[in-house]
């Protein structure tokens, strides 16, 4: 009995021991929206983007979801999603929550370079890519980094 007592403890030790050992991982969710010069039909999700972006570029009239992906992910970690038509998007984490609950991300968007930025935890930041559709839509991407809890 005492030798598998002493084994379950060795077992508990060394599943603590792992779990202590992982990193913290934050959620990156990347929501994807094409935005249009023509109409004027916003998706109700994206009414607080789209008139952030219109402040910015007031051409753009008509914005919709195409897709939304999360990714859960560790400092110094990267990931790859793909946009539309083949575009993929790429995120490095560079830095968990600080002790301000900003986190520090960099991310490579189609027809771009690296945008290294920091972001409070739970606010969506929408980047406006040079990318346009065969549709002739604007590409912009929406990233929101979740939970966070500081190192």
């Amino acid at each position: 009995m005492k030798v598998i007592g002493c084994f379950l403890m060795l077992l508990i030790g060394a599943h603590l021991a792992r779990a202590q050992d992982t990193p913290p991982k934050v959620k990156v969710t990347l929501v994807v929206i094409l935005a249009s010069e023509k109409g004027n039909v916003i998706d109700k999700a994206l009414t607080a983007i789209a008139e952030e972006v219109q402040a910015i570029s007031p051409n753009l009239k008509s914005f919709k979801i195409k897709t939304m992906e999360c990714k859960s992910m560790a400092k110094d970690e990267k990931a790859e999603l793909t946009t539309v038509e083949g575009q993929k998007v790429q995120f490095v984490l560079r830095q968990c929550a600080n002790k301000n609950s900003k986190v520090c991300l960099a991310v490579t968007a189609p027809d771009q370079g690296e945008i290294v930025y920091e972001s409070a935890c739970g606010k969506f930041l929408p980047i406006i890519t040079r990318y346009e559709t065969k549709n002739r839509e604007r590409l912009i991407l929406a990233i929101r980094v979740m939970p966070c809890k500081s190192e």
